[in-house]
């Protein structure tokens, strides 16, 4: 998605919001999201927002269920403070792009078994229908999968067998991605100027990845018919990574599983949504476990929005990590954990389910350093899942 948008509605040439924020939480870096559909008609035209005396980028993107949203950047909202903004036509050009995702694949070799050899270029089209019988190091995907990152952190996920989701802890809030990985695939696991693949997985769920349990462990995405991945969007305040499993074993039942992971400007947490075609009782997520962690929970029955967490130097080089998974309260069947993970098993509502996972890293360019700190970017994500009233005029 590019700076700015074309809303496909005629007559008005520009809107006034008011947003209220009706917690007496402060709320930082929050993206506004409006239905289109409850938009009074606006002229084709690229957008943009005032926002406190402000120019900043608008767009649209569409969410799993097909629902498309009017979103824009509110850098911060004040305990129920009430803020105007006005929407008109324009575009935020010096608005730095504040996310990125992509999908890239070498050319110019070809695979000598389950390896791709010989001479090659990269090309990114952010858009692959997985070949049959991919395996994981076949030296083909730029570091293995599709990555997405916002200015806070960066991730990415295995396209193979293992679709293990992976973290980039960055020392930087510029974009790093489209450097990260031309090279091969060890030099990321080490210290650079940009940062470094700070999170080890190996068998484990990583952070936030997608699993079914078993009745002992968590299994990740293993066994499909085939998996297409691509980039819905691409923009300076919202990045996506939309994918297709078809054909998974689910514990003996086969079905069709949609995946959309999308990370905002100024957040360290991703959404994942998912959407399955069959009925499946029970699906489950987690996060890696590691006896150098402490992990602990917050289930409020009361509360839309529960998390399971761990913080301690459970990076891949030494320093303290904080990983978190926040999911609905109402979609948490039981909390498991086997030698791997901490699992949390969740009951999908007509087939749909969304969760956010967020690492934290004391080498970030905003170190996270103790499970204080953690604990505060824990609440800065709860208090940014507030639902804000937007009344329009």
């Amino acid at each position: 998605m590019l700076a700015g948008v074309i809303i496909p509605y005629s007559y008005c040439q520009n809107l006034t919001l008011t947003l209220v924020n009706p917690s007496g939480q402060k709320i930082v870096d929050y993206t506004a999201e409006i239905p289109v559909s409850q938009l009074q008609k606006l002229s084709v035209d690229n957008y943009v927002a005032i926002v406190d005396n402000q120019k900043v980028p608008v767009e649209i993107t569409t969410n799993l269920r097909g629902e498309t949203q009017f979103i824009f950047p509110v850098a911060v909202l004040a305990p129920y403070e009430t803020k105007k903004v006005t929407i008109l036509p324009g575009k935020a050009e010096q608005y730095p792009k504040r996310t990125y995702a992509e999908l890239s694949h070498k050319i110019g070799g070809y695979f000598e078994g389950s390896k791709y050899v010989g001479g090659f270029s990269w090309v990114k089209p952010n858009y692959m229908r997985v070949p049959d019988d991919f395996k994981d190091h076949a030296y083909y995907i730029k570091y293995e999968g599709p990555g997405w990152e916002s200015d806070k952190v960066a991730f990415r996920f295995y396209l193979d067998q293992r679709n293990a989701i992976d973290v980039f802890g960055k020392k930087t809030p510029g974009i790093v991605l489209p450097f990260v990985g031309v090279d091969d695939y060890e030099s990321y696991h080490h210290m650079a100027a940009w940062g470094m693949d700070n999170m080890k997985v190996g068998k484990a769920l990583g952070i936030g990845s997608i699993a079914v349990w078993n009745g002992e462990k968590a299994i990740r995405v293993e066994k499909t018919d085939s998996v297409i991945c691509h980039i819905p969007s691409d923009g300076k305040i919202r990045s996506q990574v939309m994918t297709a499993y078809y054909g998974w074993n689910v514990n003996g039942i086969k079905c069709n599983l949609k995946s959309l992971i999308s990370i905002d400007a100024g957040s360290r947490a991703s959404r994942m949504e998912l959407l399955l075609d069959k009925e499946i009782e029970t699906l489950a997520t987690g996060i890696n476990k590691d006896n150098a962690a402490d992990f602990f929970t917050q289930i409020n029955e009361n509360e839309e929005w529960s998390y399971i967490a761990s913080f301690g130097k459970q990076s891949l080089n030494n320093d303290n990590m904080g990983l978190a998974l926040f999911i609905r309260t109402k979609q948490i069947k039981e909390i498991k954990e086997d030698k791997e993970n901490h699992v949390v098993l969740l009951k999908p509502e007509n087939g749909y389910i969304d969760y956010y996972f967020m690492p934290t890293w004391e080498l970030d360019w905003e170190p996270v350093v103790t499970k204080d700190d953690f604990l505060k970017c824990i609440e800065e994500v709860k208090n940014r899942l507030i639902q804000l009233n937007i009344e329009k005029k």
